[in-house]
């Protein structure tokens, strides 16, 4: 019941935000005609597909990469298959939960017994982005620096909140990693017997211990994941530039990439459905006021290029019902 009402609430959210920026931005007369000139610009949208698919090209070979160091026999294709698929869990559910559960339950069954070894090759996938992202977006705020006088108070507030973030969540990530050590966890024990040493937190030491040493075993392919992880955004965050393309509008594409990983992230927080209408106003928000873009303009491109997402996820769906769901061991 809580989960539906959840849903339910999400949808409205995402409803009335799409409704207030369409209103506001005129649909009849603005947003339409972006809309429209796809079919002028189609190459800009064959680009933007073509960026979309690449994207989960890349990110099928991340995990690939840290998942070959516990199964060497894994081909590439059935990473890249499972990903397609999952996108289709990722547009149809609330959020990317249900395409992680996918991808561990698809690959799960070709590797009987190494369940526990691929949820955590996943979430050290995760990681392995997550990084990514704080380097590519640390790398292009180096470059738009020069420019923080010019730039608007709502991106000023944005960037500089974001930076914020991606620095306490870098630091965290390294304590994580610290109090993960067998020893340093054995020392807590110790010296907090009453806190540490019942049955939970037996269990809880168990899990943690068992992620140390699966990140310990693959630290290397980890770093390896990283750079492969540039690639992945790279291409998700190109893909609504090709989109901005597409409905008539330009700016630079450095302006596009600073501004994709906080869209992103404001994009996956838990308030609407897949994102939508928070995606729309935070790009809407930032690349108005780094490169002037018309806000109406800006709107309809965030909105394309989650339907370029969409129609590749349209495509997993169709590959699931072909054959997703028979997977063999």
């Amino acid at each position: 019941m809580k989960r539906r009402l959840s849903i339910a609430f999400r949808l409205v959210i995402s409803v009335v935000l799409l409704v207030l920026l369409f209103r506001e931005h005129g649909f009849i007369s603005e947003i339409v005609p972006r809309l429209g000139a796809l079919l002028q610009n189609w190459p800009w949208v064959l680009a933007g597909l073509a960026a979309s698919v690449m994207g989960l090209v890349f990110c099928a070979l991340r995990w690939f990469v840290i998942l070959r160091g516990y199964a060497p026999q894994m081909p590439l294709w059935v990473m890249v298959r499972t990903e397609i698929t999952a996108a289709f869990f990722n547009i149809s559910s609330v959020g990317v939960i249900g395409g992680d559960a996918y991808k561990i339950m698809s690959i799960s069954r070709r590797l009987p017994g190494q369940a526990a070894q691929v949820g955590v090759s996943l979430m050290l996938d995760h990681v392995a982005g997550f990084i990514a992202v704080g380097l590519l977006f640390f790398g292009c705020f180096a470059a738009i620096w020069p420019r923080w006088a010019a730039l608007g108070h709502d991106a000023q507030l944005l960037l500089g909140g974001f930076s914020g973030f991606m620095g306490i969540s870098l630091a965290g990530m390294i304590l994580s990693w610290i109090t993960f050590k067998p020893k340093v966890l054995a020392w807590g024990k110790r010296t907090f017997p009453r806190l540490l040493g019942n049955a939970f937190f037996e269990k809880l030491s168990e899990k943690l211990i068992t992620t140390h040493d699966v990140i310990l075993a693959l630290w290397r392919r980890a770093l390896v994941s990283v750079v492969v992880s540039i690639g992945v955004y790279a291409s998700l965050f190109f893909t609504f530039y090709c989109a901005l393309r597409a409905v008539g509008a330009d700016a630079p594409l450095l302006d596009v990439m600073t501004t994709m990983p906080i869209v992103d992230a404001m994009a996956s927080l838990p308030i609407s459905i897949s994102g939508l209408g928070v995606r729309e106003r935070t790009f809407e928000a930032l690349l108005s006021s780094f490169a002037g873009v018309p806000e109406a303009a800006c709107v309809s491109a965030a909105f394309i290029g989650w339907l370029f997402s969409v129609f590749w996820g349209l495509v997993g769906g169709v590959l699931f019902l072909k054959g997703g769901r028979e997977i063999k061991s």
